[in-house]
């Protein structure tokens, strides 16, 4: 599958300023949907079909059985389908069907998506693409090329499958370990809804609430890592939540080992694994006093905080500052230090705070699901209080806590044009609160009828089910996904295109040789040039490739062919930049071909006067080098994550 070259043109025209569909288009393209295999309509309205036939069996149960519900309940399909269909009918659990149909939701919402270029709307995601990828295919691979502030585990998991050029450049590789979470976020809320409420129907509205949400099936679409965040905080708690049932040691494990893939994924995740501690000690000294509970500590922080500690260690041992990447690669351990009150508008504004991110959840998971989740909340409150065998289901609302400490402490800082705070950024922080939001919904379901009132009980859970579908179906339909209205029309939105027309021109007039370029300023012409133009990996001469990196800075002219500079110091000014722009030696051998924006890219034509282009002598590789010479990076390459 070859994803289309990401082009205005690729935009449709349903996805306009706004999130506003244009009058006529909708039923245009309804009618297109058939015609077009994998279209999000289809997908949804598949989505949909499965939750009708998942709650025929309880209509039946409460309206008596009609003829045509005996007929479907008894129609047979011939061939291979048939059998196929009832032999699951026979044996698949509903954990078995609510992994099957959040795998074809992410499959096909990854190929709608792909299709039209917005796996990688972000730039983030296409850094995150070439990160995997260079450990395995470039100049100098090497675990030390997995750099120092994104937390690895994303990148280690696709190391298996990023070396091979067509699962790299059509995306899969990358999205991969968000598609698998995905997946795995679906089957442990519908656990920890069965777990919680004893209820098959509460653990299909939970689930459905998860992966029908339209900001949460485009981010599993892309290489970014929220959706493993999601994923690890969901079985993470389900696991605390058996522990307080079970009193086993291997619950311990099984939730410190999420955890701590939870802390190789994001830092949010580090924050939870605090708060987990408290939450495991009480269990314990409510069950058997202090020895239990001393000894559960010790068991759940040796592993829990495992990541945490390997990651430092990554870094003090590669970069010599186990403390670096808490400052985004700042060797001066500063980050908006400096920023003024336009900047962090939220910082030590109590209300602010609240508004921005409590927005930012509202218009991710749906202002009615919202309510729903809120109200199920409250009745959650009132029948669990805080019980120690249901303590670990507040977690789930941690997030919400964090990320309101962080925008007040100007840890870091979050944009809303609804609230005036400038252009879209970082509002993929509210797909944390999809799992509370879903869990409690679940819960407020079933509590909506009295217990005696059993025909009007179970109505509600495929009613529920109903509407939910419905809400996304329609909020899909009418709106862009509110995550996907920051690579758009965000802070970031310019860069959705960046790099692509300086790759194009460079691959028109490519004739071998090697390209010295930087990740600090062209991550996506370098990402264009290998996913789009079948670039060689070993062809890019980049920061990331220590010694050679250095060599061809102090000699261009006997090492690379290109060079292609950068003014642009938004993430900080490029070590090419620096260190080219003002020396003269190396302009005898080079001339200025293309400028475009602010990038120039020169080619080399030899010493003044010879004409045409020499053959590049081979690069010597030392006999003897150090081993952080080999290892060493520029920190300012990392400046570009996401905050």
């Amino acid at each position: 599958m070859k994803r289309w070259r990401y082009t205005l043109g690729t935009e449709r025209d349903h996805i306009a300023p706004g999130s506003a569909k244009r009058a006529g288009v909708g039923a245009l393209e309804l009618s297109r949907a058939w015609e077009t295999l994998g279209h999000w309509r289809v997908r949804l309205i598949v989505a949909w079909g499965t939750i009708l036939w998942s709650s025929r069996v309880y209509l039946a149960s409460v309206i008596g059985v009609s003829h045509p519900i005996i007929y479907i309940r008894q129609a047979a399909l011939p061939g291979p389908l048939g059998d196929l269909l009832r032999w699951l009918r026979n044996h698949a659990t509903d954990v078995w069907w609510v992994a099957m149909l959040a795998v074809a939701l992410s499959i096909s919402s990854f190929a709608w998506y792909d299709a039209h270029g917005y796996t990688v709307a972000f730039n983030d995601a296409r850094i995150r693409a070439m990160i995997s990828r260079r450990v395995v295919a470039s100049n100098t691979p090497g675990l030390a090329q997995l750099g120092v502030t994104w937390l690895p585990l994303e990148f280690i998991l696709e190391l298996p499958v990023i070396w091979n050029d067509t699962l790299f450049r059509n995306g899969i590789a990358a999205s991969f370990p968000s598609m698998l979470a995905f997946a795995l976020a679906a089957v442990y809320l519908y656990r920890t809804a069965l777990f919680l409420t004893a209820s098959r129907s509460a653990g299909w509205v939970a689930a459905t609430v998860l992966f029908l949400n339209p900001s949460l099936l485009y981010m599993q679409s892309t290489a970014m890592s929220e959706t493993g965040s999601v994923c690890a905080l969901v079985v993470s708690t389900y696991y605390a939540l058996r522990l307080a049932q079970t009193y086993s040691a291997v619950d311990i494990v099984k939730c410190a080992t999420a955890v701590a893939a939870g802390t190789l994924i994001r830092y949010e995740n580090w924050a939870l694994a605090i708060v987990f501690v408290p939450v495991i000690v009480y269990v314990a000294w409510r069950h058997k006093g202090y020895a239990l509970a001393e000894a559960w500590a010790i068991l759940y922080s040796f592993l829990a905080f495992a990541g945490c500690i390997a990651w430092m260690i990554y870094n003090g041992v590669i970069f010599h500052d186990p403390f670096l990447s808490f400052f985004y690669g700042n060797s001066n351990h500063t980050y908006y230090a400096g920023a003024t009150a336009a900047e962090l508008p939220a910082r030590h504004n109590v209300w602010v705070a609240f508004e921005t991110y409590g927005y930012t959840v509202a218009q991710t998971v749906g202002w009615v699901i919202l309510v729903t989740g809120f109200l199920g909340l409250l009745a959650f409150i009132l029948r669990m209080r805080l019980r120690s065998a249901t303590l670990s289901a507040y977690l789930l609302l941690v997030p919400f806590a964090f990320y309101w400490l962080v925008l007040y402490l100007g840890v870091n800082t979050e944009n809303l044009p609804e609230l005036g705070t400038g252009r879209y950024y970082n509002i993929r922080f509210g797909l944390m609160m999809i799992p509370a939001s879903a869990l409690f919904t679940a819960f407020f379901v079933p509590s909506l009828a009295p217990i005696k009132q059993l025909k009007l009980k179970r109505l509600l859970a495929p009613g529920a089910l109903m509407v939910i579908a419905l809400i996304s179906i329609i909020g899909s339909t009418v709106q862009t996904p509110f995550v996907l209205s920051e690579a758009l029309y965000g802070a970031g939105s310019e860069g959705r295109l960046v790099g692509q027309e300086q790759a194009q021109w460079l691959s028109a007039h490519y004739r071998g040789g090697d390209v010295l370029i930087t990740y600090v300023n062209d991550p996506s012409m370098m990402f264009f040039l290998l996913t789009e133009y079948d670039f060689s990996d070993r062809a890019l001469i980049t920061d990331a490739n220590g010694w050679q990196f250095d060599r061809a800075l102090a000699h261009p002219e006997t090492t690379v062919t290109w060079i292609i500079m950068d003014s642009d110091a938004t993430n900080g000014a490029s070590r090419i930049w620096l260190d080219l722009t003002n020396r003269q030696d190396w302009r005898n051998f080079f001339v200025l071909r293309k400028t475009i924006g602010t990038t120039q890219m020169y080619e080399y034509v030899g010493a003044q006067g010879t004409g045409g282009v020499s053959s590049r002598p081979a690069m010597a590789i030392p006999g003897q080098r150090r081993m952080s010479a080999l290892l060493a990076h520029d920190f300012r390459v990392f400046n570009i994550c996401s905050k």
